[in-house]
């Protein structure tokens, strides 16, 4: 399906408003942009009392139910977002801004072809670069890499040179593995002189692009300038992360350690992380498993693959290879797993794993078909599909109980070699606060360890070790074993699966689009300015009580 933008120019704001608000009395209007005010400041009470007070005495009106709606989204109501909306645009159905949140909404209830429906419809009434910029983001937060790249291209083509547009044109190339175009977008940005430290960073983040000559040292300008003009965090953040990946890169691994040891303090400041608190999480997880005995009273999930562990640890390269096969589908990171158990945990009133023990074989089961719905857009196409968030190894207990049909595979690198590629990894706000120290990387990967060895113990017939090492030195025959492993026929195009056209939206996008050559230690070269990683990655002496009881 193409998304077709229109040539129009977006209405002035204060004109649009008062667009909207046409048909309200004077202090009805005036009542309403009371409620909004309340609403964009976070006074959620204050704001539905107002527009209580309004849908009483407007409730008709288009402009009183799509902030009924923002309201209702704004406390997590999504089926009751997604009805007012409903109610809004049907009365005014040449609106943008209404189709768009929508799309949200459908999405967020998991209603998700009623999402992508209010998506097209909103594409021809996209006016101006703005509105493209933000149908293609949603397209993209969505999972429709090709709407976004085409909404994208609307947003270029209204405002040729839109940085931000071009930013995300860059993404979009990189998610389809167009690696040539997304570095060229890059180069435009920095040849204008526009969101440099973005532009440098989105280059230098392709990994398959080498940087042209003259441009290292153009980035170390760069970045010294921001040093000296003690410029916004977030652009130093970029320009070290991007810095010290070119450094590696260029052989200068003294440097490159130095940019990113400086570039981690900045994410650490920014992004704590509490090594004991987790610790203490998955103790709590581990030994609410120790004696849960329970699965799902019917047989369901087998038409799931779960594939967890550390980032950079070979998930996308695994998945990239199942999603080859005629049968899979790559549905890359989801967040259904954790969304089931946050409504359990809701539910319950009390948190994760404090609940397991109360669970029941039906309670499992309804768990277990909630994940099957809200995946199940995964799978329209292709029977099987893939769940590559890497975080859910801590929730590979309850995905198995909820349905003891799926598989998990666990990928494991080498220890060093995966920590030290998260080290180097500038990833999205608050998703791996761990990543920014070796202390805390180090724990992370002790909980890890043991936890899967826990799992593994626990299910041998639905937990897989899956060595990226392994796989790189005998695809062949780990290929094999890995579709064996899942209940799936072998497929000689599992072999050649850099060649399968999907969208993948990682940071091994386009890593994963090439032949495996040999396996990558990157690590290697820095000697012993790693050997604090490497002596705290040695196993622990310390073994927790736990452990008997896998």
């Amino acid at each position: 399906m193409k998304v077709v933008v229109n040539s129009a120019r977006p209405p002035d704001a204060a004109a649009e408003q008062r667009q909207r608000l046409r048909g309200l009395k004077a202090p009805q209007a005036e009542l309403l942009r009371r409620a909004m005010r309340l609403v964009n400041e976070g006074d959620r009470l204050m704001a539905g009392q107002a527009l209580y007070t309004l849908k009483l005495q407007a409730g008709e009106h288009p402009e009183v139910l799509r902030w009924s709606g923002l309201w209702h989204a704004g406390q997590g109501e999504w089926e009751a977002a997604a009805r007012c909306l409903s109610q809004s645009v049907e009365l005014r159905p040449g609106d943008f801004t209404v189709w768009l949140q929508l799309a949200a909404a459908h999405n967020h209830a998991a209603h998700f072809e009623l999402a992508l429906q209010a998506l097209l419809a909103a594409a021809p009434l996209a006016a101006g670069a703005e509105q493209c910029l933000a149908l293609s983001m949603e397209c993209d937060r969505q999972g429709h890499v090709e709407q976004a790249l085409a909404a994208a291209e609307g947003a270029l083509a209204r405002e040729p040179g839109h940085p931000l547009a071009l930013l995300q044109r860059a993404r979009c190339f990189k998610a389809v593995g167009q690696a040539a175009a997304a570095a060229a977008d890059c180069r435009a940005l920095i040849a204008r002189g526009q969101w440099l430290a973005q532009a440098w960073f989105t280059l230098v983040d392709l990994k398959t692009v080498a940087l042209l000559e003259g441009e290292l040292a153009q980035m170390q300008r760069l970045a010294a300038e921001v040093d000296r003009h003690g410029q916004p965090t977030e652009e130093a953040l970029l320009l070290g992360f991007a810095l010290g990946k070119a450094l590696e890169d260029a052989g200068r691994h003294d440097d490159a350690f130095a940019a990113l040891a400086a570039a981690n303090r900045l994410a650490r400041a920014k992004h704590p992380w509490d090594v004991s608190r987790f610790t203490a999480k998955v103790n709590a997880v581990q030994a609410a498993f120790v004696a849960q005995s329970l699965t799902a009273a019917q047989a369901q999930g087998a038409e799931v693959i779960f594939l967890v562990g550390l980032p950079r640890s070979g998930t996308t390269l695994v998945e990239q290879v199942l999603a080859s096969h005629s049968r899979v589908e790559g549905s890359s990171e989801l967040p259904y797993l954790q969304n089931v158990i946050d409504e359990e945990s809701a539910r319950r009133g009390q948190p994760f794993p404090a609940w397991v023990a109360l669970a029941s074989a039906e309670d499992w089961s309804r768990m277990g078909q909630r994940y099957l719905h809200l995946s199940e857009r995964w799978r329209a196409k292709r029977p099987v599909s893939t769940d590559k968030l890497p975080s859910n190894w801590l929730l590979a207990g309850a995905a198995l109980a909820m349905l003891p049909g799926a598989r998990v595979i666990d990928c494991r690198r080498d220890a060093v070699e995966t920590c030290w590629s998260c080290y180097k990894q500038l990833f999205g706000p608050d998703q791996v606060g761990f990543t920014y120290s070796f202390e805390a990387l180090a724990a992370y990967w002790h909980d890890y360890e043991r936890l899967g060895r826990f799992w593994a113990g626990r299910h041998p017939d639905q937990y897989r070790l899956q060595l990226y090492e392994a796989l790189v030195a005998e695809p062949a025959t780990q290929i094999r074993e890995l579709l064996s492993f899942c209940g799936l026929a072998f497929e000689p195009g599992c072999l050649d699966f850099h060649q399968a056209q999907r969208a993948i939206r990682t940071p091994s996008a386009l890593q994963v689009r090439q032949p495996l050559l040999r396996p990558s230690t990157p690590a290697a070269g820095y000697g012993s300015l790693l050997a604090p990683l490497r002596a705290l990655l040695q196993p622990s002496t310390v073994v927790s009580p736990l452990d008997s009881g896998g």
